[in-house]
């Protein structure tokens, strides 16, 4: 085994980590194996951003701790070391009067801190450099990474705590036993991943209303699709208004969180895919989301006339509008934080990976994502061929990527708290199935019940598997699968709870939803016949 580097050491998960904490995979947000240049970046940035914002917001928490095991990133939750009553109360009056602003507060660090930076690294992939120049702006970048994810947990946790005082003060207002009822009042909220969406659709009806795209795009593999519009004057216009779109759209890719993944602007061929999933049903956008919002509005007068009047009723009005112009925050700061920093990251340091290509420290750009962070800067600094660590990190790569990984390490605390944020992100409920009346349960993410055959998919590579009215099933989603949405007739997870991705688009698209099931791709496999009650939380597998 090689030796570790001590700032490896710093970031793998070792048997001394484990007896002190108690650590969780996130199948939440980052389910798939990393790359170690990405594993180097995220860890630093996630332990030492937390700890940073955490004290910043008088947090309950003193930060999240994040290590590597197996390819996979695992999370340790460290409580506040002191008074822990005296910090809820200062926690609460410092985001407070954050409930109006949570939205302008985003926008204003997208302005001013990430797209000048994003701008910054668009400028050196066109910039000549040497190899030292080089160096000093991949420490550039590692260093942004830990102020970006300070700026993400300082902007979305606010929005954890508007969620909490919104549920609290609807049951009590209500008398309703379920307070997550509460959010169907805050559905049809436009954001950046429906907006995505949105213009995705847009693209499917032009195509839909030209016998000529509509033949090409129906009439050969989606590989082929590029080439066949080149050869069309209509294709050719149809491609100025792709490329257009991914401008604005393109800086994601599959996993969201990593640098190994193609971004949708180096290779639309996701989009495309996309673009026929649209032509595979009769799906009108606006109108589908123009009823949303109408129910939406409806709710919220059924549960406005179960509130007494009076202050109480007020400060709900209150915080329900402060909850509407901030409940796209979630999708918004994925769009311009965990999704673009890491794909604007990738194409700046695929033209580092070119230089070293250039000065034969590698075969191939891509292969530095298989360096560690110390590494790369030691061949930035004194050049030497690493093929053979290439080699030996891209097989351990596609072995992580194969292993069913632990999903904790270490001991649990004796006292869990009751941690409802959590529990409405992440899900914390233990396997619940049935064998002998065939059914297993989760999270209500989204009412209604389904019938439909499974479609179990493990990645956007099985995408193309979702044919009209199946029933999606999958560990988790990011908003890359939101397009699957608007096909599939119902949609289990393994993983998350009501506010997470998969949760929250559900309701979205009023596609009935079981979430943080945690053995749905364990038990259910292609075919099933299956019966998703969202209203109840409960999935129901055997013959119907």
């Amino acid at each position: 085994m090689t030796q570790l580097t001590e700032f490896q050491r710093e970031i793998i998960l070792n048997e001394e980590d484990k007896q002190n904490y108690f650590w969780v995979q996130d199948d939440v947000h980052l389910a798939h194996a990393v790359s170690p240049l990405f594993a180097s970046f995220q860890i630093p940035a996630m332990t030492n951003g937390t700890k940073t914002a955490f004290e910043n917001l008088k947090m309950p928490l003193r930060q999240f701790m994040m290590k590597l095991a197996d390819g996979r990133l695992y999370q340790a939750t460290l409580p506040h070391e002191g008074d822990m009553p005296s910090r809820i109360r200062e926690h609460q009056e410092l985001v407070g009067p954050l409930f109006p602003i949570q939205k302008q507060r985003l926008m204003d660090s997208v302005e001013h801190i990430f797209s000048p930076f994003y701008r910054q690294l668009d400028a050196y992939r066109s910039q000549t450099a040497t190899l030292d120049e080089a160096k000093q702006r991949v420490k550039e970048l590692f260093a942004f990474y830990e102020k970006a994810w300070q700026l993400h947990f300082e902007i979305v946790m606010p929005r954890s705590g508007h969620s909490m005082a919104l549920e609290e003060l609807y049951t009590r207002l209500t008398n309703e036993p379920d307070a997550t009822a509460v959010y169907e009042c805050l559905s049809g909220v436009m954001n950046k991943t429906l907006e995505t969406d949105r213009e995705l659709w847009k693209l499917a009806v032009q195509v839909k209303q030209s016998a000529v795209l509509e033949g090409i795009f129906t009439g050969f593999p989606t590989e082929e699709i590029v080439s066949q519009l080149d050869q069309q004057e209509e294709g050719r216009a149809f491609l100025t208004g792709l490329r257009a779109f991914l401008d604005v759209y393109g800086y994601r890719s599959p996993n969201s969180h990593e640098f190994l993944d193609e971004t949708w602007i180096e290779n639309p061929n996701q989009v495309l895919y996309m673009i026929s999933a649209y032509l595979q049903k009769e799906y009108d956008f606006e109108k589908e989301y123009a009823q949303i919002v109408q129910k939406r509005e409806e709710k919220l007068l059924e549960t406005l006339a179960k509130m007494p009047e009076g202050e109480g009723k007020q400060a709900f009005i209150q915080l329900h509008q402060w909850a509407l112009e901030a409940w796209g925050l979630d999708e918004d700061h994925h769009f311009y934080i965990d999704a673009m920093l890491p794909a604007k990251s990738r194409l700046f340091l695929l033209r580092v990976g070119e230089m070293l290509v250039d000065a034969n420290v590698v075969e191939a750009p891509n292969d530095i994502f298989f360096l560690y962070y110390d590494e790369l800067l030691d061949v930035l600094s004194e050049p030497a061929l690493v093929s053979q660590t290439i080699e030996r990190r891209k097989q351990e790569h596609e072995q992580n990527k194969q292993k069913s990984v632990p999903p904790v390490y270490g001991t649990p605390p004796e006292e869990v708290p009751d941690d409802p944020i959590l529990e409405r992100v992440f899900g914390i409920k233990t396997p619940d199935v049935n064998e002998q009346e065939k059914h297993f349960s989760g999270y209500a993410a989204s009412q209604g019940q389904y019938t439909g055959v499974v479609k179990v998919v493990r990645g956007p590579e099985d995408f193309s598997k979702i044919q009209t009215g199946d029933v999606l099933v999958c560990k988790t989603t990011t908003p890359p699968w939101t397009v699957l949405f608007s096909v599939v007739g119902a949609v289990v997870t393994d993983a998350g709870g009501i506010l997470s991705h998969a949760g929250t688009v559900a309701r979205e698209y009023r596609v009935p939803s079981v979430v943080g099931t945690k053995v749905a791709t364990s038990v259910l496999r292609d075919g099933d016949i299956v019966t998703v009650d969202g209203t109840n939380g409960v999935v129901h597998f055997g013959k119907q």
